[in-house]
């Protein structure tokens, strides 16, 4: 009994979690807007998005842009399909959606004595913080804007996760799916009763 209640309780974290490990998703939209009749989508016609970066003086953020925008279009024109949106051909839609990247740096450090509690009952001396693991990593942030025909953003989610050049092409696209359907996974908002 106790082995079936804790596989549900796995399966209910494993369904509710983010499909791809590690990435932060974070979503928020107009509660006056009624997300009920959107049915069609497009895309702005100045263009899909916008890609940054800040690593370094030499980053080529159009380089980037022309690798990475096919995917990004690709997983939220899939993502939205599967959700029940249809693209709108040769008419307006009911809503835009547009991209906004960035790669940056980011650091992620530990310092010793950091997990003790603050009980002096532990007896141990005082000692320095001194800092004992440092990670310096990419990260890349990905943000989804839901904007009204008049061009007014009434939803917006946004992933953030480190990025990981070495691995294989096919894998990369594949987690930026899952990144692109966990942020599509809060759309549209739920309302709040």
């Amino acid at each position: 009994m106790r082995f079936r209640l804790l596989a549900v309780a796995l399966g209910v974290l494993v369904i509710a979690g983010p499909l791809v490990a590690g990435v932060k998703v974070q979503s928020g939209g107009d509660p006056t807007f009624d997300f009920a009749p959107l049915k069609t989508y497009g895309w702005p016609t100045d263009g899909h998005g916008q890609f940054k970066m800040a690593l370094t003086k030499d980053d080529d953020p159009e380089a980037m842009r022309k690798q990475f925008e096919p995917w990004i279009i690709a997983a939220v024109d899939q993502g939205l399909a599967t959700r029940g949106y249809v693209k709108a051909a040769g008419q307006p839609a009911d809503f835009t959606i547009a991209y906004f990247a960035l790669i940056s740096l980011n650091t992620s450090a530990q310092t010793a004595g950091q997990f003790l509690g603050g009980d002096s009952a532990w007896g141990l001396p005082p000692f320095l913080a001194v800092t004992t693991s440092l990670k310096i990593f990419e990260q890349g942030s990905l943000v989804l804007d839901v904007r009204r025909p008049d061009g007014n953003v009434v939803w917006r989610g946004a992933a953030q996760a480190e990025l990981q050049r070495q691995r294989p092409e096919v894998e990369r696209k594949k987690r930026l799916q899952g990144v692109v359907d966990d942020i599509l996974k809060q759309f549209p908002p739920k309302k709040k009763k």
